[in-house]
């Protein structure tokens, strides 16, 4: 069946889950069965897709379809449809029950996957295939001040690099523009920026409403940002 609502819902163990309405076919052979696999649709399989959720199982055997290659299980006794981005066998652990549908979720015990990735098919409304990547050229800050010992200023932001992980310019800005560097820092785990800085010495908390801060790297357009928590 097509089945258009499919996700990933935990990562370990990796978990698959599928909402099927009360009039699927096919949740009486998945509940019998105790497992089910899913396909995500290469961009090829477009007609595939329009044709497995145009009839039910109780119409015909679709499985007869020269467009549907089946794939040999390896830790279950179901099936797979080849020829996707990829194909998990899952084996059911839970049913949960919505006002109307019911949501499938299944422990993946086994992945296949192709050897070239293909173009994954995109169904939203109509089918569509993936575009140009977003070509990502801006920075985005956030900074809160943070009260403990000792005022800091944590600062976290995202944005691309010219070659790679670059570090980050951090830079405090007052109500004129003036500005006062807090320093360069690294990147952290995801090549992102989320470090705490201490307030320098002659900068006092109640004057840093209206205070900016500015966040700079090679490759980017600097982000700017308002300081929250000033008014604590």
């Amino acid at each position: 069946m097509a089945a258009e609502w499919s996700y990933f819902v935990n990562k370990r163990p990796l978990c698959a889950a599928v909402v099927l309405g009360p009039r699927a076919a096919s949740r009486r052979f998945l509940e019998s069965a105790g497992e089910f696999s899913v396909t995500l649709c290469a961009e090829e399989q477009a007609a595939l897709a329009d044709f497995a959720g145009s009839f039910s199982v109780t119409d015909v055997d679709k499985t007869g379809s020269d467009l549907v290659r089946l794939g040999a299980p390896e830790a279950t006794a179901t099936p797979w449809v080849t020829g996707g981005v990829l194909a998990v066998e899952c084996r059911l652990r839970q049913a949960v029950p919505l006002p109307v549908h019911t949501l499938f979720i299944g422990e993946v015990v086994a992945a296949h996957l192709p050897e070239r990735p293909p173009r994954p098919l995109v169904k939203h409304g109509a089918m569509h295939t993936l575009g140009e990547p977003v070509r990502r050229t801006e920075i985005v800050a956030a900074a809160e001040l943070r009260h403990g010992d000792g005022d800091v200023l944590r600062v976290a932001a995202t944005g691309p690099a010219a070659d790679g992980p670059g570090e980050w310019r951090v830079t405090l800005l007052d109500t004129d523009g003036t500005p006062t560097p807090l320093g360069s820092h690294p990147s952290t785990r995801y090549d992102d920026l989320l470090v705490d800085i201490p307030l320098p010495a002659g900068i006092e908390r109640h004057r840093l409403p209206g205070h900016r801060v500015l966040v700079e790297r090679a490759g980017a357009q600097p982000g700017r940002t308002r300081i929250s928590g000033t008014g604590r």
